[in-house]
């Protein structure tokens, strides 16, 4: 896969996730991807699993926002990127800074997913 292909699949991920286009969103990952989100947590196997994941998590906040903070890093079969999500729950806001890093098989599809957060990194507002 080469790199503007995994960087166009990137500013997809954070589009359509900000959007809550559970269907797109979803489609971007392969039928046996991986997601760890955060990357300590128990993984979510597979399509169906991550779409409940991602739904759960739209669910949850009345707002959701995904931004890039920094470019691309993409090399072989890896994008690794910077981004903050920022949610609304209420009244109450949450940004946190997130790094993710794909794997991408030869179909472009995500087969694993590794976000890099803590909460103990939440600024809230």
């Amino acid at each position: 896969m080469d790199t503007a292909a995994m960087k166009q699949a990137v500013e997809a991920y954070t589009r359509l996730h900000s959007a809550r286009d559970l269907d797109s969103l979803v489609d971007l990952f392969a039928e046996d991807a991986v997601a760890y989100d955060p990357v300590d947590a128990d993984p979510h196997v597979g399509k169906a699993a991550i779409r409940e994941f991602f739904s759960g998590t739209h669910q949850m906040a009345d707002e959701f926002k995904l931004e890039l903070t920094g470019p691309v890093r993409a090399v072989a079969d890896f994008a690794a990127f910077p981004m903050t999500v920022t949610t609304k729950i209420g009244e109450m806001s949450m940004q946190l800074d997130i790094i993710d890093v794909f794997t991408f098989n030869d179909a472009g599809k995500v087969v694993e997913m590794k976000a890099y957060w803590s909460m103990d990194d939440a600024r809230f507002g």
